[in-house]
């Protein structure tokens, strides 16, 4: 009779753990699904910050982080035109300014206006730092001014080469971490 009292406890006991450890288990599921929730929403809340920082220099359009700049001058030289009326412009140069700029491509200012319908191909040359660039791009985008004469132009880089790459990306980083410095 002992022997089966003891069997008989030693089961409950068994038992009484497996149910325990079944209870840590789905709590630790639970806990890793909460923590896995809750960190999707702090990323959620992160992201909605970010882009809302970002409302005021305009829609981020590219996947590269860009870097608002005191208005850098540039001379933008017409190479290619989809549209043959405008190839009476080819080898052109007009002036402008660099609003801001990312890894992927920048937004220029000028005075020029010229029809975004058409695929315009570019050379943009301008200076960074102590650095020259000199880049071929396409206009992908046009911006009014309304309130001045001023015509603002997105550019995507194109045929970026891997040392112009690694350069403009170490001077952005270096402004924009320059700039967040002071702001706070």
């Amino acid at each position: 009779m002992d022997n089966l009292l003891s069997i008989l406890v030693i089961s409950f006991i068994t038992m009484v753990m497996s149910l325990v450890s079944l209870g840590f288990t789905f709590l630790s599921k639970e806990k890793r699904k909460k923590a896995g929730s809750v960190s999707s929403e702090i990323i959620q809340a992160e992201d909605k910050f970010v882009n809302k920082t970002q409302i005021y220099t305009g829609k981020n359009r590219r996947k590269c982080f860009r870097v608002e700049v005191d208005n850098i001058y540039c001379i933008i030289k017409f190479i290619d035109f989809a549209n043959s009326k405008l190839n009476k412009l080819k080898n052109r140069t007009i002036n402008g300014y660099i609003e801001n700029i990312s890894l992927s491509g920048l937004k220029i200012v000028s005075d020029y206006e010229l029809p975004v319908r058409s695929d315009i191909r570019i050379t943009i040359s301008f200076k960074l730092e102590d650095y020259v660039f000199t880049m071929k791009g396409k206009i992908v985008r046009r911006e009014d001014h309304i309130e001045n004469k001023y015509v603002g132009y997105g550019v995507e880089f194109l045929e970026l080469l891997p040392n112009q790459r690694k350069q403009l990306n170490m001077l952005l980083n270096k402004i924009y971490n320059l700039k967040h410095a002071h702001a706070l």
